[in-house]
């Protein structure tokens, strides 16, 4: 759960004032003391206890073209296996990936695969 930086704020400036020792302002706030501690450590190094941005993550290993030579071979051929597609795209200088990154990539743009036609069923279903 995030807290807001007003409750933040709040709670640093009764320490630096001197109402307490973390425990007893981090009990007064309903904080952990180790919140209270990180918030004190961000005040003192940045002079905020704003929360830090997200860091953001892993960079996505299907680039936009490769996105692109998605979507231009899906357009050819919709029924195209989703490993048969990460060998193309490696095959064309893009980084080797997974079948399932292709699965997700082509979730991600809105993208979806045309099921060849299976064999009629036998007509012999469950038995019980």
């Amino acid at each position: 759960m995030a807290i807001s930086t007003d409750l933040r704020r709040r709670a640093v400036e009764a320490y630096e004032r001197g109402d307490g020792s973390i425990p007893a302002v981090a009990a007064r706030f309903a904080v952990g003391e180790a919140s209270l501690g990180r918030w004190l450590r961000r005040k003192r190094d940045t002079g905020s206890v704003e929360r830090a941005p997200r860091a953001g993550g892993n960079p996505r290993r299907v680039t936009p073209d490769g996105e692109a030579l998605l979507r231009a071979w899906l357009d050819d051929d919709p029924s195209v296996a989703q490993h048969v597609l990460a060998d193309r795209l490696a095959e064309a200088g893009q980084a080797r990936v997974s079948q399932q990154t292709v699965g997700q990539t082509l979730a991600r743009m809105a993208l979806t695969l045309k099921k060849s036609p299976s064999e009629p069923s036998s007509g012999s279903g469950p038995t019980s």
